[in-house]
């Protein structure tokens, strides 16, 4: 009896819309002047109600995924059993399915006034991953190697393209602003050190899947290309990485970016604009390397086993299927080759922004926040540079906050996201926010943006961000008092 490959995965596929690409921005924070994690977005901001501040570790996290709990599981009211459906997690996948994980941690964070000035220092780890397959491979599982009119296709693609990126850098930062009092302008500047800690890229990566006409055997081809650079060097002797911590600071890789804001205040009204990240990216130039099969390429090869030499009078043989295993992918062990320099291009962003506050009670804001996006990987300056794979992307939302302040203890921001990533718009992405500081000297935060749903179990992206502050000096506080006629 023939087999076909993958028949019982030979399912119907539609699109049902694409999946969008969000910012790591959270755009709540931008506007919320009394907190000190608002100048991160805009160097012209500081906090008003205090004089000096100190950011102890917090994080800003964004989740991102082509489908929600809700589209692979499903409840069943007969058999009262949660079940997986296949047929519903392909359905909703889109074009180009990516799951992103971004973090940026805060070690550590200070600033302070002294007049007109005021001084930023803040250190921090970025980390972005992504993760995605094309809908080729999709399509690969789902129709197998069988047409519609029942003939069987030789050869299957199952996988063509980028599937992993990662990129991880510490940045420190020293900023400084001014406020012009008469004039109702601040300005301010900060310069950024990048410390490249890892960058893994996948290129080329290809898998074809070959049946004979009789299907009697099936075949592999597998290819693919890992670009990395890391502060920890490789120890061809040991096969490992070998990270020596009096070595980290020195093989890090290096960067420069600058960030620039202004900030103009007309009675209730502020207007604002920065922009962020200028720069060329990290140079990544130490501990480079490019990882392929040996060999030139990959070869599976299944002709069928011999049950005999895995079961034998009733036992199990792990030893034989271990060894078959390892027979199988020997093709696809990695190998090695010093590689040269390359940049690696960090995201620049804008922010616009404009807000008016009633009677410091109440705020309302406007900001249109812009990402652009120069690819994934730029080209080397050495003659087998690693090629540019993903175009240029300008990723953009606009996003309207109301924020209340409760006696300068708490306040409570909403607002909702209009999202586009170029090819595709979500108008609907609420977040909701809360600030509280209510023993004056420590400042607690929860910000939770671009919840793509209201029902968490339809949400396919979130970005949350929480800490703790420490804020010194009475600043700017003021009382909310009623207005008199």
């Amino acid at each position: 009896m023939a087999l076909a490959l993958f028949s019982i995965f030979n399912f119907q596929f539609s699109i049902s819309h694409a999946q969008i690409n969000y910012s790591e921005t959270n755009n709540l924070f931008y506007h919320a002047l009394r907190t000190p994690q608002s100048n991160i977005d805009n160097m012209a901001f500081f906090p008003t109600n205090n004089t000096f501040y100190l950011m102890l570790p917090g994080a800003d996290i964004q989740l991102g995924s082509p489908i929600g709990v809700n589209n692979f599981l499903r409840y069943d009211k007969k058999s009262q059993n949660t079940l997986i459906d296949i047929n519903t997690i392909f359905d909703n996948m889109s074009e180009k399915n990516n799951f992103r994980l971004a973090a940026n941690v805060n070690l550590l964070g200070f600033g302070f006034k002294v007049n007109n000035m005021f001084f930023t220092f803040n250190t921090r780890i970025v980390s972005n991953l992504s993760f995605g397959f094309p809908k080729s491979t999709v399509d690969a599982i789902l129709q197998g190697n069988i047409t519609e009119t029942g003939a069987i296709v030789p050869e299957v693609e199952m996988l063509n393209g980028d599937i992993l990126n990662v990129t991880s850098y510490l940045e420190t930062s020293l900023g400084m602003g001014y406020k012009f009092e008469d004039l109702g302008l601040t300005v301010g500047g900060r310069v950024k050190l990048l410390g490249g800690i890892a960058n893994i890229q996948t290129d080329n990566t290809k898998i074809v899947f070959n049946t004979e006409d009789n299907v009697d055997s099936v075949s592999a081809r597998m290819y693919y290309e890992i670009h990395l650079s890391t502060f920890a060097p490789y120890d061809t002797n040991k096969h490992q990485f070998v990270v020596k911590m009096g070595d980290v600071f020195s093989n890090l890789n290096t960067g420069l970016a600058f960030d620039l804001g202004a900030k103009y205040e007309m009675g209730p009204f502020t207007f604002s604009l920065a922009i962020n990240d200028l720069t060329a990216g990290i140079h990544w130039k130490n501990n480079v390397s490019t990882w392929t099969p040996e060999g030139g390429q990959g070869l599976i090869e299944f002709n069928g086993l011999d049950v005999s030499t895995i079961l034998n009078n009733g036992t199990f043989n792990i030893d034989s299927v271990t060894t078959y295993i390892r027979d199988q992918i020997s093709s696809m062990t990695p190998s090695r080759e010093d590689a040269g320099d390359y940049w690696f291009p960090i995201p620049t962003k804008i922010n616009l922004g404009a807000s008016y506050s009633f009677a410091k009670i109440l705020r309302a804001g406007l900001l249109f926040h812009g990402q652009l996006d120069r690819g994934l990987l730029c080209k080397s300056s050495s003659s087998s540079g690693f090629k540019q794979s993903v175009s240029n992307t300008f990723r953009f939302n606009t996003t309207l906050t109301l924020g209340a302040n409760f006696y300068n203890w708490a306040e409570v921001i909403v607002g909702n996201s209009l999202v586009s990533d170029g090819s595709t718009f979500d108008p609907f992405n609420p977040g909701i926010g809360i600030i509280l500081t209510p023993f004056t000297i420590a400042q607690l935060y929860f910000m939770a943006d671009y919840i793509s749903n209201f029902y968490l179990i339809e949400s396919k992206a979130v970005n949350l961000k929480f800490g703790l502050n420490i804020l010194i000096g009475k600043g700017d506080r003021t009382k909310i008092e009623a207005v008199k006629e």
